[in-house]
């Protein structure tokens, strides 16, 4: 049976950790980047849970301290648990069960012992309940259900390379640090942006803002102005059609990609292909919201 070797904290163990960390890492940066309807909720709740964890203001040192031992417990405890249990036992358990799936390696069938280790994993990440709540929830569930076995895969192959459990506890710390600290990071830093820009002006004039604020009140265009702000991750300035479907996410609204294009050609009045927030303000200031903006956009096309 493989071992947590005593060379748990060598510099080795320690690389090739992080070298295991990286493929996550690239899958994180793909779901975090992607506009897909499949991770958007899954993108969502990694949010939100930061969010109930941290706060909405940014403390980079607190964040950091409670990331590293949250992060360092899980990875001991799953890994422990997962690879360092569940795994050669299921091994030996369908050794034993003279189960043909694939041929025994050193007296146990590890190929077969990981898949099922893996699906148990993942499993036990994802509420069950979620597949039976209709059709939007299941296939979250499926979504979620697909990342942890892509996780656990990449932990299990970890440990049975390099036949030491301090590997993967490594790279399973690594990835969920990652996860809490750098979420926190970029929410709370995109929420100080919408701040920031809420309290200043906009426009050459002001024209258009005045006009709302006369309208609407200077609440409604202030909130206006967080709302833009947050949607613009990339802080050029104004809000490009996937930056506004991506966002939409967040108030329940799902588009697809032509619906994202109808509404981004209804609100961009210049057609510069991007909107500005002025557009974003004569856009949603009739409804008054931006969602019902969004869904008037959508119903007006014929």
């Amino acid at each position: 049976m493989l071992s947590l070797n005593a060379n748990f904290f060598y510099s080795t163990s320690v690389l090739l950790g992080i070298v295991g960390f990286l493929p996550l890492f690239l899958l994180s940066q793909a779901i975090e980047t992607s506009e897909s309807q499949l991770v958007a909720n899954l993108n969502l709740s990694t949010n939100m849970t930061v969010l109930r964890m941290f706060g909405a203001v940014k403390q980079p040192i607190v964040a950091l301290v409670i990331s590293a031992l949250l992060s360092g417990l899980t990875g001991l405890v799953e890994e422990t648990i997962f690879r360092g249990e569940i795994l050669p036992y299921l091994s030996q358990w369908a050794t034993a069960g003279n189960l043909p799936f694939v041929a025994a390696v050193g007296g146990s069938n590890l190929l077969l012992g990981t898949i099922l280790s893996t699906v148990v994993f993942a499993a036990l990440h994802v509420n069950p309940l979620g597949f039976f709540a209709g059709k939007d929830a299941a296939i979250d569930a499926l979504v979620l259900f697909a990342l942890q076995m892509c996780t656990g895969a990449t932990f299990a192959i970890l440990y049975l390379l390099t036949g030491n459990l301090a590997v993967p506890i490594i790279a399973h710390a690594i990835y969920d640090f990652y996860t809490f600290y750098a979420t926190h990071l970029q929410i709370t830093s995109q929420m100080e942006y919408a701040q920031v820009e809420s309290l200043m002006p906009v426009g050459r004039d002001r024209k258009i803002e005045r006009n709302w604020i006369d309208q609407r009140g200077e609440d409604f265009v202030r909130e206006a102005k967080e709302t833009f702000y947050l949607m613009d991750s990339n802080r050029d300035g104004v809000v490009s059609r996937r930056e506004l479907r991506v966002a939409l996410y967040s108030y329940g609204i799902r588009l697809s990609e032509g619906e994202s294009e109808v509404v981004l050609e209804n609100a961009d009045a210049d057609g510069s292909g991007a909107v500005d927030f002025d557009e974003f303000l004569q856009f949603i200031g009739p409804e008054g919201d931006t969602s019902e903006a969004v869904k008037q956009s959508l119903l007006g096309v014929g």
